[in-house]
């Protein structure tokens, strides 16, 4: 049997972990194939400042078409952060031409924290990642992004379970049948993760220790093990569980070394924690 393949639809960029340098030592230390798909080719990540890049969307249909006439067949396609809206066409695309009845899809909608779109962004971006959801299997929004997407006002005050299952059963009705969203606000020294499964109808929320080390990647991280972890057979609420504990692990790891906060979670060492269950 050949092991299972992801295609991972992200950024790429050579220093600082995230998007696909988060992506990949992760999925592949849980034992699947990660085939990287870059948006867009940075020289480091935003949290720099100072960046160039290159848009990669003149190549993207060049790639699948290739693919397509070489037969190539992906057991999950999983998105993440793009270069702007006008990509969210070229992802659809992919998912039609590789997503097959038991493809897993994962859509990660990363444009927004802390209540507002990222500076690279406009609000079509909004609009284009509404139509995107609907193709997803699991979304894993966080807080600002599942406000976004269901037109609800963001408000950085804890939410109650009545209000995340509503904002849950929101999103899931727009397609994705399995939904997650981090970063909700909760009490001080907290942050809380929402689950929910339309297929099972199974709602669960965790809280986690907030570690006073902020990054960038570790949304990118935390998608990575939900992905490994529904493609090695893991419930929904087993795979966020697992996330959610590797996530704690590697950023408080990071945060006792002292590490510049520009290059992302120290992963690499962390990366054993994947294989106990």
């Amino acid at each position: 049997m050949s092991t299972k393949r992801v295609l991972a639809i992200h950024d790429l960029c050579a220093f600082g972990r995230c998007s696909l340098t988060a992506a990949l030592p992760v999925i592949s230390a849980m034992g699947f194939q990660v085939n990287p798909f870059p948006t867009a080719i940075f020289n480091n990540n935003l949290t720099y400042g100072d960046f160039t890049f290159t848009d990669f969307t003149p190549h993207m249909k060049e790639f699948m078409d290739k693919w397509q006439k070489l037969g190539l067949a992906y057991d999950a396609i999983y998105s993440g952060f793009l270069a702007d809206a006008g990509q969210i066409g070229v992802v659809l695309d992919a998912i039609s031409r590789f997503a097959g009845k038991d493809t897993l899809v994962v859509v990660d909608p990363a444009m927004a924290d802390d209540g507002k779109l990222y500076p690279v962004f406009k609000p079509d971006m909004v609009t284009e990642m509404k139509k995107l959801i609907t193709a997803a299997t699991v979304v894993t929004p966080n807080y600002t992004e599942a406000c976004l997407l269901t037109d609800r006002p963001y408000e950085n005050k804890p939410a109650t379970t009545d209000e995340l299952l509503s904002l849950c059963h929101s999103l899931a009705d727009m397609g994705p049948k399995q939904v997650v969203i981090t970063s909700v606000p909760s009490e001080e020294g907290t942050i809380r993760i929402a689950c929910f499964d339309a297929r099972e109808g199974t709602y669960t929320d965790y809280k986690v220790k907030r570690i006073p080390f902020a990054t960038c990647g570790t949304g990118d991280l935390f998608t990575s093990v939900v992905t490994g972890s529904l493609l090695s057979g893991k419930s929904l609420a087993e795979a966020v569980k697992k996330a959610a504990s590797f996530l704690s692990y590697a950023i408080e790891y990071t945060y006792k070394q002292g590490s510049d906060y520009r290059e992302g979670v120290q992963v690499e060492p962390c990366l054993p924690k994947l294989w106990e269950n």
